[in-house]
């Protein structure tokens, strides 16, 4: 009985050595239809009428350069691209390697992130750049390097690895608007690890995969610089900026912090809740909050040891938020929309440049 189990198991390791990763891939099984031949026309007698024929059930030419058939035919799901940034998404029915990447960061051009992001994966890989055309946003790598492990038996304990190379064509479309721009992935060479050019041969669904997986990798890294960048701007904005008593553009009392806009405004938020405003509507685009005070959100035992409060009637306020160079002035407004005294705006400054400096500032 034991002697059966083991030789039972024995077979079952046999057999899954001798199916590779490769073979799981491709169809298997009885493939007599490659052997099959077109059958011959009807023979009619001369002195019989011809039946009626029709070609309803003729098949097509294929229009692949390819004959896949028999094991060529791969059965895997094809490989998909995965759009995973904020604002990305794949054109429906599309079979090429494209991704799709909406504006998210108004700081710098939609192409100029993504070529930044290409250029920087690249370099991280060391993989040379063949040619760049800027202007017409096209891009040609040198050879890609990929290493792949040659599948062996079970018993086999020394496994052999294989070099393919491959170039690929980058293209990067923006719509009129600038607001979206396409990111195209093409395979233009590739050669086999016994160094012959094999592009013409290699089957669509190889080359899908080939572009596809080059794609994901890029949009792998542009997630993570946003990511990135959103991580800073974050501890940025937590950690507080210093700011001061000045004016604004139109020269009315203002207090000018030392940040730029898009870093100022999420802080103000922070700023303006502990200092007991209520934000009731407000447009970034303008620079326009409009508020209204509550009371300072204080401890109660912040009175014992401090005489500071803001002298102002519990009413609705506007701000007014300007960019300043690398600065940005915020300059606070009654509800007629008239600018704050110089003295009314320095009774308020102590106040505001505490919070404002100070760090992790939690609501």
């Amino acid at each position: 009985m034991k002697k059966t189990i083991l030789l039972s198991i024995l077979a079952v390791a046999v057999t899954a050595g001798c199916t590779s990763s490769e073979t799981r891939k491709r169809a298997s099984g009885n493939f007599d239809y490659l052997e099959v031949t077109e059958a011959q026309m009807l023979k009619v007698p001369d002195d019989l009428k011809r039946p009626p024929l029709s070609n309803r059930y003729e098949l097509p030419e294929a229009q692949s350069p390819h004959k896949i058939l028999g094991s060529d035919v791969l059965i895997d799901s094809p490989r998909l691209v995965l759009p995973l940034v904020n604002g990305s998404h794949v054109e429906e029915g599309s079979e090429k390697a494209t991704v799709l990447f909406d504006q998210i960061d108004d700081s710098k051009p939609l192409d100029t992130t993504i070529w930044d992001t290409v250029l920087g994966y690249l370099e991280v890989n060391n993989i040379a750049v063949e040619s760049f055309d800027r202007e017409n946003n096209t891009l040609v790598t040198d050879w890609v390097i990929s290493r792949k492990n040659i599948d062996s038996s079970w018993y086999e304990f020394n496994e052999e690895v294989t070099e393919q190379a491959r170039k690929f064509k980058l293209t990067v479309d923006v719509a009129p608007h600038g607001r979206t721009a396409k990111l195209n992935v093409e395979n233009v060479a590739f050669v086999d690890e016994n160094g012959d050019s094999q592009l013409a041969n290699i089957s669509p669904f190889e080359l899908r995969e080939n572009e596809v997986n080059f794609l994901n990798y890029i949009i792998q890294e542009y997630d993570f610089g946003i990511r990135l960048a959103q991580n800073e701007r974050i501890a940025l904005i937590r950690d507080g900026f210093q700011s001061e008593l000045g004016f604004n553009p139109d020269g009315d009392a203002a207090f000018v912090v030392d940040a730029a806009y898009e870093n100022a405004w999420p802080r103000l938020l922070l700023v303006l809740r502990k200092m007991g405003f209520d934000v009731i509507d407000l447009d970034q685009s303008s620079g326009l909050m409009f508020l209204k005070y509550n009371g300072e959100d204080r401890p109660w035992y912040s009175g014992i040891f401090s005489d500071e409060k803001l002298d102002l009637d519990k009413v609705n306020y506007r701000l007014l938020v300007q960019a300043v160079g690398d600065k940005t002035a915020v300059t606070f407004k009654d509800s007629d929309n008239k600018a704050f005294e110089v003295k009314q705006a320095t009774n308020l400054f102590t106040v505001f440049s505490e919070y404002m400096a100070e760090e992790n500032l939690d609501i």
